[in-house]
């Protein structure tokens, strides 16, 4: 079996597993994104089918990258540009429940249907300005802070409990843990959120849940407002077209050209 027939298999299998809890458990911005991407079951879709959905809705683009965990300040800088980056790997048929790293099945899975949402992509919007802009102690506050809401986030939606979180819609182990009320579930607080440490190797110990993805959008907005300017500007050193810039910053993504992977 060549890696192509692999990755669908894994792919195929993480799908047909993961869907009905997704319908049972996702919140509606997911449920509308997901209906309009219309993913395919048996196979990993191509990033030209996906864009072709994505970017006349929204503007954003995606890039293939062979990293398999994307440092945050060229992530960002992807960000900046509307560009969304998927990682060329896909976890094991030994991680099928849980996966420490984001693999394209989380990237896809999890993180595209909502990019066909220009209401959930002004979220995006916010983080990368900010980002860019501030010191290295603001940076890991602003980490914590898309942990904690766009990976690992839960919406109240018609009086009941729902995943928003990317993470926790492409975890099949993580996503039943916490919708069998077996992790504890904190009101929404940038402050309680900032007092806390991501979980990247087991499930999270503790959540957070928001009223409104308009009203996580509000929050955000303000503590991004009171962000510090303190880093240099983050503009381009190279004169290079967007497309170089692209892969240029993937190359340093992965270490460098001809950096071993």
């Amino acid at each position: 079996m060549d890696v192509r027939q692999e990755q669908d298999g894994v792919w195929k299998t993480l799908f047909h597993r993961q869907t009905p809890q997704v319908e049972a458990f996702a919140c509606q911005e997911y449920l509308d994104g997901s209906a309009t991407l219309r993913l395919p079951d048996d196979r990993v879709p191509s990033l030209d089918e996906l864009e072709a959905a994505i970017t006349p809705r929204t503007g954003w683009r995606l890039r293939r990258t062979p990293v398999r965990y994307s440092d945050a300040l060229p992530w960002y800088r992807h960000f900046r540009r509307k560009i969304f980056l998927v990682t060329d790997y896909m976890r094991s048929w030994q991680e099928l429940d849980f996966t420490p790293e984001p693999d394209m099945f989380h990237d896809i899975f999890g993180h595209l249907p909502f990019l066909v949402l220009p209401e959930y992509t002004g979220l995006l919007d916010l983080f990368a300005p900010a980002f860019l802009r501030t010191d290295d102690d603001h940076r890991e506050q602003i980490k914590r802070l898309a942990w904690f809401t766009t990976e690992f986030g839960l919406i109240r939606q018609a009086g009941r409990l729902k995943v928003f979180g990317s993470g926790l819609l492409s975890s099949v182990g993580e996503i039943r843990h916490v919708m069998d009320g077996r992790t504890p579930i904190l009101p929404f607080s940038v402050e309680l959120i900032l007092a806390r440490t991501k979980a990247i190797y087991t499930f999270n110990e503790t959540l957070f849940a928001f009223d409104s993805l308009a009203a996580l959008t509000s929050e955000l907005r303000t503590y991004f407002d009171s962000v510090p300017t303190r880093a240099l500007p983050d503009l381009p050193t190279r004169d290079e077209d967007e497309s170089n810039l692209v892969d240029w910053e993937l190359a340093d993504l992965a270490g460098g050209p001809g950096a071993a992977h």
